[in-house]
């Protein structure tokens, strides 16, 4: 017969679970317990067979020890086993009994009967032993004081009426003691099989919690890290604001989502952007917020904490707006307002950009209690990439400007220098026939830098080809560049020579030590220099005649 292990039929009753580990052990006690008998029999039934004369008691003798012996070697039923092992104590004691009266070892005999019995079987088994050891006595008794039967050992003291009694009532005492020794024990064994039952429910609890949790606590980060993904890939801010406010709601299974951005005063926080019906009701309506109000946007941005609103009271945090009908206790009452009850499932989260806050994300859900103060990093980390979105999308917007503005400059800078350039020179290059009558024309523009400097017409006899066409705007960009570069370099050049006759000149005036020279140098470099007819210098003081 298979021995099933106790550690894996721990069942959810603790009585059945403790009953079935006692069994288990007491399985396993009872063939060293055979099997040490057998060996101490050994030693102990060739003297007590020899020293007994009665046929009868050596009987009792062999015939107990070969029983169990049998039990040990066959294979017998645990019930079967311990009951051969019983009927052979119980055997001897009678024996003894039956040899030396109440003054022999008989009482050793019953007293382990019931040790034996209560231990290896129950209590009740133990009781059972008790009743059936005090009748055999009392019948033994009652026999050998009226001289039905006498003491089979020769010379044994006589046992008068108060030994039978003391005897028994030892026994009794005694196989009580045993007994209710036993149960409690069985009941101390119990209870805290129960606790320890009891402690692995609640670790076995505790452990689905936790692994609940984490798996809670993945999908959460999972979903964060999916919207962060998709958001910092957005440039445009109003493009971004409306596409975070609803991949949140839908992620989290909030009803309604909303951003609030402080404005330039720092007074007020206003809603940017808000999914659903009372959304889009409040954006028309330009809802704003005071943040230093008592409201969940104000103490979000003043605190620089998430704020997770609780049915806590008149002197809690409200939501201020009756638009958002699931987001409120069936229960509690505003001290502003009887009729509207306070929110239970909200969380507000400041937009945070290190030290500085330039905002608020406000999620409602229909689900009351959803939003925990463990899970509170993990939105605050979500809001904070909505921040950093945001200020990545405004630098980007700003630097596109920047660039749109030196763009149109550089333009404007491009438009005059070459409108100025045409004006003062004409620049243009013909090679061929002009007027090629019925030739197919193409005109390319030589455009820098967005802006049309010039053009480029041509004219074939031929349809032109893309590739052809292709050819030329290619050569006409580079046109463009050399173009460019020519210009620049004749400026830089005319700078440079203007540049060095002003320290020519400088230099020569310098040198001159007296005005006269002064002034004839001044006046014989300018007419040198600009070619000029008639050069004069006057020094004098302006004043009023007389």
């Amino acid at each position: 017969m298979m021995q099933s292990n106790p550690s894996q039929n721990i069942s959810f009753n603790p009585e059945e679970s403790t009953r079935l580990l006692y069994k288990n052990w007491r399985e396993k006690f009872v063939m060293p317990l055979l099997i040490g008998t057998l060996a101490l029999g050994t030693f102990v039934l060739i003297p007590a067979v020899n020293s007994v004369g009665s046929m009868f008691i050596k009987a009792i003798f062999i015939t107990t020890y070969v029983l169990t012996g049998i039990v040990t070697v066959l294979r017998f039923s645990y019930n079967i086993r311990i009951s051969v092992f019983l009927l052979s104590v119980y055997a001897l004691g009678l024996s003894e009994l039956f040899r030396y009266g109440i003054l022999g070892d008989s009482t050793f005999f019953f007293l382990g009967l019931i040790v034996f019995a209560t231990l290896l079987f129950s209590p009740r088994a133990g009781i059972i032993v008790t009743v059936i050891n005090i009748f055999t006595i009392t019948l033994a008794g009652w026999l050998m004081l009226n001289k039905t039967i006498t003491p089979l050992a020769p010379f044994t003291f006589p046992a008068i009426v108060e030994d039978w009694i003391s005897g028994s009532t030892m026994i009794l005492m005694f196989g009580m003691v045993i007994i209710f020794g036993f149960q409690r024990l069985e009941k101390t064994f119990l209870e805290a099989q129960k606790q320890i039952d009891e402690n692995l429910n609640t670790i076995r609890d505790e452990h689905n919690n936790l692994e609940k949790k984490v798996v809670e606590r993945t999908q959460q980060l999972r979903r964060v890290n999916e919207i962060g993904r998709t958001i910092t890939a957005i440039l445009d801010p109003d493009e971004l604001l409306t596409r975070a406010a609803h991949l949140i709601g839908d992620e989290f299974e909030c009803y309604y989502t909303a951003i609030f951005l402080t404005d330039s005063s720092g007074q007020w926080a206003e809603l940017k952007v808000a999914t659903g019906d009372a959304g889009k009701v409040l954006r028309e309506n330009k809802h704003h917020v005071d943040i230093n109000g008592k409201n969940a946007v104000g103490t979000a941005i003043r605190t620089k904490q998430a704020c997770i609103v609780t049915d806590m009271g008149p002197d809690s945090i409200r939501l201020d707006n009756p638009l958002l009908p699931y987001t409120r206790s069936q229960m509690a009452i505003r001290f502003d307002n009887p009729l509207l009850p306070y929110t239970r499932s909200q969380i507000t989260l400041p937009l945070a950009i290190g030290e500085r806050v330039i905002g608020a994300l406000e999620m409602h859900s229909a689900k009351e209690g959803i939003f925990s103060q463990q899970d509170a990093d993990t939105y605050q980390n979500m809001a904070n990439q909505v921040a950093i979105a945001l200020e990545n999308s405004r630098l980007f917007t700003e630097a596109q400007q920047s660039i749109n503005e030196m763009s149109a400059t550089q333009q404007q800078y491009l438009q005059g220098v070459w409108l100025a350039l045409a004006a003062d020179q004409k620049i243009e290059y013909t090679l061929g026939d002009s007027n090629l009558a019925d030739g197919q024309e193409l005109e390319i523009p030589l455009t820098l830098r967005d802006q049309i400097i010039g053009r480029i017409n041509m004219a074939s006899s031929e349809e032109w080809t893309p590739e052809q066409k292709n050819l030329i705007e290619s050569i006409a960009a580079q046109a463009a560049l050399a173009l460019e570069n020519a210009r620049l370099v004749e400026e830089s050049q005319s700078i440079a020579m203007r540049e060095r006759l002003v320290n020519e000149v400088t230099s020569k005036i310098w040198a001159s030590t007296t005005m006269d020279s002064i002034l004839q140098t001044t006046v014989r470099e300018l007419g040198h220099v600009l070619e000029a007819a008639e050069v004069s210098v006057e020094v004098s003081m302006g004043g009023n005649d007389e």
